[in-house]
């Protein structure tokens, strides 16, 4: 192993100060899950995925058909295989690896070995832990550390050089660290916690030059675990760790054996880095949509949409979610004459939302325009289906992703449409156009966002698009990055493509012009309950427009936060004066805004424009969280929740104060990785 030859290159990799481009080379948003491919070749690719995605047992009893065409097929299929599907093909390589491993054929799996090392080293760790593929998932497998090495490759698994357990004087106790990975008969434990004092401990942060040539894969693991910990918090280090894992698979020619046979759980921390990604690689709108390469010119009316409707919904380059949109806009009710081209736009999926479709629909309608111009981007088939009948056939099917929080607004800015995005999670207290429509011409500002109560932090659950050239280029870029980035916050990114208050990479971006903007009122008109720190309102309740609940669902259910219990246990809202209908009440002392404030017995509060704040419930939830006074404490801190702040900390001396702060942060970056786990 050429170990020594590395940690020049590995320590060498700080920021460069380089300008990082936004728009890449190729395809905008590449199919690296290969959903568009279809059957190539007589292998269904998408199949072939879902079955890859059943687990271990699903690959060879469901999948063994496309194994044997996959082996069988000449190199004319090959070759459309790596063209269409690049990241496919080393799933069924690495597949047929594991297969030749695990059954003792040492010839076979170093062929495979040979052929899988080159493309594992041209692969950037940020797009393959985007992916579906389970790549490392069968590289983190027990089986392959028992298993002899490939023909020509050391032993990896029982090196004692490479496990670093007899060197002298070590600067880290190199065996309990390996060990906080591994139980009783080598299964994997709990290692998040333990592993904290060793990655970030005064040796590895001060002498890394001796940390990494005393123990090379001990060096790797705790980077591993920093680049896990980055994008899971403050992804803008993600990048000069993400370098270094990928300067390891060029330089290291064993690179397979060190991550299938080692006892350096270095495939199985990649493996869980897969679960720090916050979406897929899948779009409902096609590139040519996003990009604004429409078949038809600009319209100038509802009507002229009417007709190039009725044109793409024939053709087949339009996508399901398009044509939904268009045959949506004729349905639009009457436009305000100040914004003539304004709509309302939202997603809602999932029984915890749809239930509260109804209610929401009728209380926009009774409101006016945000109601007779709302469009629901629906992410499944109950969603889509009750939409129909609530919201007068203004429904986009589409599938559930938080990148659909920038597709909808950029493909309506390419018609001509200015939108107002509102999550679903929010009360309108009033209609909110007025206000939005005459704070946009104030600028004027062609970006509208809410923002933070006591922090400088926007906040894009409520957002104003003006559909100008800047804002269409502007909300591409920021897509484009999310997508080739799949660990980055949606909000994050709107901040950073902002050059506001926070970074998504070390290095400067090479922005797009970024449009003007400012954002909504957040003491007083677009205001949120006081659940984490920073946020509340002060003023009076009938200057309230919308109350955003602060619902926190972007990582609920994904990798980040599967059940969100991280938000049950450190959100603090409660309400001792609540009404809510059977299990909503069921909160264990904490109430759901949601149910809440959609839950209350009096139906006059959706059907008509009643001061929602005259129930008595809904009036108690609003002043629990005013406040009488503004702190700014928070004031040039990172964004995002603390776990651990109390409000009797703000009395603490300035320089204990700071030394608090800091530790809350890290601690919620700890909590928030370990529930990831």
């Amino acid at each position: 192993m050429r170990w020594m030859s590395l940690w020049l290159t590995w320590l060498g990799l700080a920021a460069s100060g380089k300008v990082i481009p936004v728009m890449p080379e190729g395809p905008l948003f590449p199919d690296h899950d290969c959903l568009g491919v279809g059957v190539l070749n007589g292998i269904d690719w998408p199949h072939w995925l879902a079955i890859f995605e059943k687990g271990p047992r699903a690959w060879t009893s469901e999948g063994q058909r496309y194994f044997d065409i996959f082996m069988d097929g000449d190199e004319e299929a090959y070759d459309s295989w790596v063209e269409a599907c690049p990241l496919g093909v080393l799933n069924g390589e690495l597949a047929l690896y594991y297969f030749s491993a695990v059954r003792g054929d040492t010839k076979v799996a170093a062929s495979y070995r040979d052929i899988v090392s080159p493309k594992l080293a041209a692969m950037p760790l940020r797009t393959i832990i985007g992916s579906r593929w389970p790549l490392f998932l069968m590289l983190s497998s027990e089986n392959l550390r028992k298993a002899p090495p490939p023909e020509g490759s050391p032993d990896v698994a029982n090196d004692d050089a490479a496990n670093c357990v007899h060197v002298d004087l070590p600067v880290l106790n190199w065996t309990k660290f390996q060990s906080l990975f591994w139980g009783e008969k080598n299964k994997v434990k709990d290692w998040m916690m333990g592993s904290i004092r060793y990655v970030y401990s005064w040796q590895m942060v001060h002498t890394p030059e001796e940390v990494l040539i005393e123990c090379p894969l001990g060096y790797l693991t705790a980077v591993l675990i920093k680049a896990f910990t980055c994008a899971t918090s403050e992804s803008s280090c993600f990048h000069s760790f993400a370098n270094q894992i990928e300067q390891f698979f060029v330089k290291e020619p064993d690179i397979v054996e060190v991550l299938a046979h080692s006892w350096w759980p270095l495939a199985m921390l990649l493996n869980h880095m897969t679960k720090a990604t916050r979406h897929k690689y899948f779009l409902d709108f096609t590139e040519a949509e996003l990009s604004g390469n429409l078949a038809a010119a600009h319209p100038g009316s509802v009507s002229s949409l009417g007709e190039i409707g009725r044109f793409l919904g024939t053709q087949d380059q339009a996508s399901q979610s398009f044509r939904d949109l268009l045959s949506a806009l004729p349905q639009l009710g009457r436009a305000p004459p100040e914004a003539p081209n304004l709509v309302y736009v939202t997603m809602i999926y999932g029984e915890k939302f749809n239930r509260h479709m109804r209610r929401f629909c009728s209380r926009a309608r009774a409101l006016g325009i945000p109601g007779e111009r709302l469009i629901l981007f629906t992410l499944d088939q109950q969603a889509y289906e009750m939409c129909l009948s609530e919201n007068g056939g203004r429904c986009i099917r589409g599938s559930p992703g938080i990148l659909n929080k920038f597709t909808l607004p950029l493909v309506c800015a390419h018609l001509g449409l200015d939108t107002v995005w509102i999550d679903l999670d929010v009360f309108l207290m009033v209609d909110p156009t007025p206000a939005i429509i005459a704070h946009a011409e104030r600028g004027p500002y062609d970006i509208l966002v809410s923002g933070s109560f006591e922090a400088d932090c926007i906040c894009n659950g409520i957002v104003y698009f003006r559909a100008t050239p800047a804002v269409k280029d502007w909300l591409l870029g920021v897509l484009v990055w999310m997508y080739h980035h799949p660990y980055e916050h949606d909000q994050k990114t709107f901040s950073a493509f902002l050059n506001y208050t926070e970074r998504v990479a070390q290095d400067p971006l090479d922005l797009p012009e970024i449009p003007p903007w400012d954002t909504l009122d957040p003491i007083n008109q677009f205001v949120t309950p006081d659940i984490f720190e920073g946020n509340g309102w002060m003023g009076d309740l009938d200057k309230i427009i919308i109350y955003h609940f602060l619902n926190g669902e972007s990582d609920t259910g994904s990798g980040l936060d599967p059940s969100g219990s991280w938000r049950k246990e450190y959100g603090r809202f409660t309400s001792d004066n609540e009404t809510c209908e059977g299990n909503s009440c069921n909160t264990g002392g904490k109430v759901s805004l949601m149910d809440l404030f959609y839950g209350q017995t009096d139906e006059e509060l959706y059907t008509t424009p009643m001061p929602a704040y005259e129930n008595e419930a809904i009036r108690a939830a609003l002043l629990s969280s005013r406040k009488a006074f503004r702190s700014t404490r928070l004031l040039g801190l990172p964004c995002g929740p603390m776990v651990g702040w109390e409000d009797q900390d703000e009395k603490l001396p300035p320089e204990v104060l700071q030394e608090r702060l800091q530790k809350v942060r890290e601690r919620a970056a700890s909590e928030r990785m370990k529930a990831t786990s």
